[in-house]
């Protein structure tokens, strides 16, 4: 069976491939949204997550296993994005300098008379972050691409000071619950 990863990100990538599985990329051609249209996280990554994995379904052929992911950070009930502007990722950083927060990822796969919806969150405590470390990483570029604008896998792993749940969830991929499932469907060996 083709494995298509709906994704076009490096991370998301990198962990499939940690598990061995043959897979090939076709990133999605939806937009991200206005995330401010669901107030549920968990309904919300199940949502994106699913819309992502239909429109790479839906423009492949052939018998096929769409794997597609949206991840999300939430503080005090708000969502934060991927930051646009450099004000934005340093208004996220500093939101959540010395406090906790929750990482949401939600992973949809389709496959040929099948879906499957699988969820994690992770609560994330943050170290308190000196205005000059929070302007360094916007300086290399790194939080533009990320949920909350930042990344555990990179320089942002010193801002964190505990987790409380799945480490691979906060880089956007629970890699753990994805290969369980595709063991448990006999497609991974």
């Amino acid at each position: 069976m083709r494995i298509i990863l709906a994704s076009s990100s490096p991370r998301r990538k990198e962990l499939l491939k940690r598990i061995g599985i043959d897979f090939e990329v076709i990133p999605p051609k939806t937009t991200e949204e206005n995330m401010k249209c669901k107030k549920d996280p968990a309904e919300l990554v199940k949502y994106l997550s699913f819309k992502k994995a239909k429109e790479v379904y839906e423009r492949t052929f052939d018998e096929r296993l769409v794997i597609a992911a949206d991840t999300i950070v939430v503080f005090n009930g708000k969502i934060l994005g991927k930051p646009k502007t450099p004000q934005e990722a340093k208004n996220f950083l500093i939101t959540l300098s010395g406090k906790s927060h929750e990482v949401y990822t939600g992973v949809y796969f389709i496959w040929d008379g099948g879906e499957h919806f699988l969820s994690e969150k992770t609560a994330v405590w943050f170290r308190k972050l000196p205005d000059y470390i929070v302007d360094k990483y916007i300086k290399i570029g790194s939080p533009f691409d990320k949920a909350g604008g930042y990344g555990i896998q990179d320089l942002g792993s010193v801002f964190v000071e505990k987790i409380e749940g799945d480490f691979y969830n906060v880089m956007g991929f629970p890699i753990g619950k994805v290969w369980s499932f595709l063991y448990k469907k006999g497609w991974w060996r």
